[in-house]
C-alpha cells in the first residue's frame, strides 16, 4: 500500500467520526502495522508491536466515535514513532 493511499484512508477517518464501518477502521489498522490477536464476542482487540497495549474495535455499524478516536490515537502514536 502506498503512503498516500494509507494517509487518505486515515484523513476519511478524522473527517467522518461517527460514520465510519468496522472495515475502514480495521484497514487503517492494519495499514501501519496492527495486528488482529484476539476476537472476544463482538470485539476485535489490535496490537501493534511498537506499542503497548490493544485497541478495541467493536464489530458493529458504525463504530462509535469513542471507539474510532481511541484508533487514531493509537495510530498517531506508531506513526510519530516512526514505525508505521
Amino acid at each position: 500500500m502506498t503512503m498516500a493511499r494509507r494517509e487518505r484512508r486515515i484523513e476519511r477517518l478524522r473527517r467522518s467520526q461517527t460514520d465510519v464501518s468496522p472495515e475502514q477502521l480495521r484497514a487503517a489498522l492494519e495499514s501501519v502495522g496492527f495486528e488482529l490477536v484476539n476476537i472476544v464476542g463482538s470485539h476485535w482487540h489490535y496490537r501493534h508491536p511498537a506499542r503497548p497495549g490493544l485497541v478495541s474495535v467493536p464489530f458493529r455499524r458504525p463504530i462509535k466515535r469513542t471507539y474510532v478516536r481511541e484508533a487514531l490515537e493509537a495510530i498517531d502514536e506508531v506513526m510519530n514513532d516512526g514505525d508505521g
